[in-house]
């Protein structure tokens, strides 16, 4: 069972971004410009959740766990709910999951912490690995579209 680590007022433990989960999957239903666009608008949107698990540090706080490519390079593991992270569960080495729910810009910037060269949205079940070039994107506040994607 995941357990939650910090809440946002007013978000409860259960929160799903809806709409990044829904652009996730007809993203990965579609595979093209237009969906792509679509997911980068919504997960910019409400809240995302990060693995915080057995990462807390008196001096610093919690840090976000990482995972590494087939060659070694950072990911950053993002959630669109706290129900994708406790997916992980079956995962886990005996840890009980910890979670933060960010503001998704938040959760999004947290890519140039470090040199991730990309982020994985719901890896227990999506497993979808977006480019950090994407996030940046994603992070701006200028709309994303097809046409500026395929540029």
């Amino acid at each position: 069972m995941a357990e939650m680590q910090d809440t946002p007022e007013g978000v409860d433990e259960n929160y799903e971004n809806t709409e990044a989960r829904a652009a996730l999957l007809a993203f990965q239903e579609t595979p093209d410009y237009e969906h792509l666009a679509t997911f980068l608008n919504a997960i910019r949107e409400g809240y995302l959740v990060v693995d915080v698990t057995g990462t807390s540090s008196k001096k610093k706080g919690p840090r976000v766990r990482t995972i590494r490519s087939t060659k070694g390079q950072l990911v950053l593991p993002i959630f669109t709910s706290m129900a994708e992270l406790r997916a992980l569960s079956g995962t886990a080495r005996g840890e009980e999951l910890k979670g933060a729910i960010m503001p998704a810009r938040s959760a999004l910037s947290l890519i140039t912490a470090d040199r991730f060269v990309a982020a994985e949205f719901d890896k227990a079940s999506a497993g979808l690995v977006c480019l950090r070039k994407f996030i940046t994107l994603a992070m701006a506040y200028d709309e994303v579209t097809a046409e500026s994607l395929q540029a």
